[in-house]
């Protein structure tokens, strides 16, 4: 399985900074903020499109436990703090380091 999802520690950073507000990137569907990423795109929502809205969200460390929690045999894990995103690949069955890093490299790279 792959997951990409927002980083929310890289997230919390630049809030940290100050950045509550500001612009991290530009999607298609305009600027994203820190608010947009922690709730969801405020513009969608503000549309009615509430599927838009987070539940929940991952740092690597919380990311990690959760998917052993799910029982995946095999696990990489990548933090991508300058696109404030995380990746991860899950096998059922437990994979080498090698393979797992490739793996890695080839979905998650920059």
């Amino acid at each position: 399985m792959v997951v990409t999802c927002p980083d929310l520690e890289s997230v919390m950073q630049r809030i940290a900074a100050g950045g509550l507000e500001d612009p991290l990137y530009m999607s298609p569907s305009g600027p994203i903020t820190p608010l947009d990423i922690f709730y969801g795109h405020g513009e969608a929502i503000a549309r009615g499109e509430i599927y838009m809205a987070h539940r929940t969200g991952f740092t690597l460390k919380t990311l990690d436990a959760h998917a052993r929690t799910a029982g995946f045999g095999g696990l990489g894990l990548r933090r991508r703090p300058q696109y404030f995103d995380l990746w991860m690949i899950g096998t059922k069955r437990p994979v080498g380091n090698a393979h797992m890093a490739d793996l890695l490299n080839r979905f998650a790279s920059a």
